[in-house]
Order: C-alpha cells, then structure tokens, then sequence
C-alpha cells in the first residue's frame, strides 16, 4: 500500500470539462449576438442590404447541406475503425476537432440567418458583414481541412498506436508516481496514520442503478468528505471496472451518519457511465491495444504484421510502468490521516493483460513469437528483481508453446 503523491492526487480528480453540446451552444450564442450587432457597427463603407441578405441566405442554406456532407463521410471514418481495430477506439468520435468544428458551423448558420432576416433592405449595410462572412468562410475551409487530416491519420495504423500509446503515458505519469524501489512489492510500503476510533469494520455503500462501468474518481473531493465526516473510505473498484446494481462500490470506517447523506456524497465522488475512458484507466490503453493485436491475429484477418507493430508500443508502456509504482495506494488529508485508500492495478496484471492473451494467440506465428520473445527478454533486463519473475514465467510460457508448434510446421513440410 502505497501513499499517493500530491500530483498523483490531483491527477484523481473529477476534471471539470466543457460538455460538447454546451460547447455548442456557446458558439451559437456568440453567432446570434454578432449577428443582431454586426450591421448597425459603422466602419468606411458601407454594401448593398439586398445584397448582403442574398450571400447570406446562400451561406445559411448551403451550409445544412456542407455539414451533413462532412459527417456523414466521418461517421464512416468512425466505422472503419470499430471494424478495421477495435470498437472501443473512441479517440476520433471524442476529439475536441469534431465538436468545435461542428459547433462552429451551427454558429455559421445562426450568424447568416440571423443577420438575414434582421437587416433593413431599404438601408445599406455595414461592411463589418460581409467581411464577418469571409471570415466565417475561411474559417470553415481551415476546420474542414484539419477535419480531414484528422481522420485521415484515424485510418493509419501507426498514427492510431502513436494516439492510443500517447494517451496511455499520459495517464500512467498522473495515476503512477514514479520512483519504483527496488525490492518493494507493490503492495507493500509505508501506510498513512488511520485513528483506532475510525479504523475497524465498516459499512458498505451500494450502487442503485442500471450497470456501469465506474470512469472518474474524484479523490480530492472524497478525503474532504471523509474529513468532515471523521472516516476513512476504501474503494474496492478501479476505474474501468463495471459496477452492477447492488454492488458495494465503498466501504465507510467510522461512525458514519444515519440519514445516509455521507453515502451520497460518496457516490457522487464517482463518475460512472456506459464505457470505459483515458481520463483515469492506465489498463484501457493496455486493453485497446491488445484488443488491435488480436483482431489481427485472428484467422479471418491473419495479420502478423499489425501485432507485431502494436507490440511495439505495448512494449513502451511496460517499459514506463517498470519505473512506476503501482498497485493499491491511501490518500492522508493536510494532518497525515489517511483518509482513502483506493484499487490500481499492479505489475502482474498489467503484464497479464498486455501479453498473456497474444501469446496465447500469436504462438503459432514465428513473427509475433519472435517479437514477443524480444520484448520479454528485453524487460527482464531493464527489471527491477521484484518485477521479473511475471515476465519471466511468460517467456518460459512462450518459449514452451513455441517447441510445442515446430514439430507440427516441419510435419506440414
């Protein structure tokens, strides 16, 4: 058990993010607002009010049809990757390019029709407008290109393991402190101070709902409330983990409260919702690149090559995972009490969850065996004593299956 660091705190938080539809709405409003203002700003000259009504117009309308042009080719983009590497490749359906883009054309819209129908025909209209639609046109090319690089990078390969492998580093380094001590276990180590008037059996806190899978902790916001409350929570679920109705997704030590308000304000420190995410679950990555590996190795697809490049950056995230300590970890409130102790996973099921199925799978094929027998030698180099011993059963395991299948390729000679 592992006490967790300031910044490793921070980072399980509930990150406070801009909703794509109130994003959305942002845009328009800022469209609408413009629109109503725009034609009555004096500048040096002035255009025809018939006129500008007309571009407008055209823009407005044009722009429905541009919009359902534009998604519906990047909903096969979409498509394609569900079908080509795995269904829970999400990172283009959720990049920030898609709903800005959308939302600026939604706004493109509002701005035209809006400025439409509220200039006078019978009085020139400030310039500001037709410069604002030039602009607004410009800008709509300028997204519609980086929309487009965009998926074309989703439908390479590499660009896809470059994008799954970034975000996977990214949450190991906020979710795993570095400075893995040599000969430590992983759940081993020094625990914070738990009163005797607080430490003892608990109650459980149940989740009531349709089933989940548990996205976000907000563990700031839950040493504050077990602070408050004067008791210490554990949290027997990760992130990533499914959560069914009944489950205890909390044990609370100490004296609690009656009225159950404390059980709220636990389970409102959890976001959950209907598949797994980045944010807060270092074995997504881990999950979504394997998953790549063995569609490729199935016998429909019979792509030993795609494994062998995935991995490829399977064998980067170990490699950061090596100098991390992992497993489960408590967070102290500003006295030094520990306050949470919560579930990550440690180095044995981050190995297992990477490797063990594609060596299952990929024995049969010399190149992926090949590989797979490199990545394991390597890491047993650069491992600290108290992490070799899973890597090293998994290469005598490789390594047996592989003198199992020979005899069968040379009787096929």
């Amino acid at each position: 058990m592992r006490l967790l660091s300031k910044r490793s705190r921070l980072a399980l938080r509930r990150r406070r993010r801009l909703r794509a539809g109130l994003a959305q709405l942002v845009y328009m409003l800022i469209a609408f607002v413009l629109a109503l203002k725009l034609p009555d700003v004096s500048i040096w000259f002035t255009v025809s009010s018939s006129e500008a009504i007309d571009a407008l117009l055209a823009v407005g309308i044009g722009m429905v049809a541009f919009i359902g042009l534009v998604y519906s080719l990047l909903f096969l983009v979409v498509q394609f990757g569900a079908t080509t590497f795995t269904p829970r490749l999400n990172l283009f359906r959720d990049s920030r390019i898609v709903w800005n883009a959308f939302g600026f054309y939604v706004g493109v819209i509002v701005f035209s029709l809006t400025a439409a129908f509220t200039i006078d025909r019978d009085v020139p209209t400030s310039g500001l407008v037709p410069i604002a639609l030039t602009v607004n046109l410009l800008v709509t090319i300028v997204l519609f290109r980086a929309l487009q690089t965009a998926a074309f990078r989703s439908l390479e390969l590499a660009a896809t393991l470059a994008q799954v492998r970034k975000r996977g580093r990214q949450v190991i380094a906020e979710v795993h402190p570095a400075g893995f001590e040599t000969g430590v276990a992983d759940s081993a180590g020094s625990e914070g101070l738990v009163p005797e008037e607080i430490d003892g059996i608990g109650h459980d806190v149940l989740w009531r709902g349709d089933s989940e899978v548990l996205q976000v902790i907000d563990l700031p916001g839950l040493v504050l409330t077990a602070t408050n409350a004067d008791v210490f929570v554990e949290l027997p679920l990760a992130p990533g983990e499914t959560v069914g109705d009944g489950n205890v997704v909390a044990v609370v030590h100490g004296a609690g409260d009656a009225d159950g308000r404390l059980d709220e304000q636990v389970i409102k420190a959890l976001t959950l919702g209907l598949e797994r995410t980045f944010e807060q679950d270092p074995r997504f990555a881990l999950r979504v690149l394997a998953d790549i590996a063995l569609r490729a190795l199935s016998p429909a697809i019979n792509d030993p090559s795609t494994a062998t490049q995935t991995l490829d950056s399977l064998d980067d995230l170990l490699r950061m995972l090596l100098s991390r300590n992992l497993g489960p970890g408590r967070a102290t409130d500003t006295d030094g009490v520990t306050r949470v102790a919560f579930t990550l996973p440690d180095w044995d099921e981050y190995v297992g969850l990477a490797l063990d199925e594609i060596i299952s799978f990929g024995a049969d094929s010399s190149q992926v065996r090949a590989r797979l027998d490199r990545l394991l030698v390597d890491l047993i180099a650069v491992a600290p004593p108290a992490r070799r011993f899973p890597l090293e059963s998994r290469l005598l395991e490789l390594r047996g299956l592989g003198r199992r299948t020979a005899p069968g390729r040379q009787a096929e000679k």
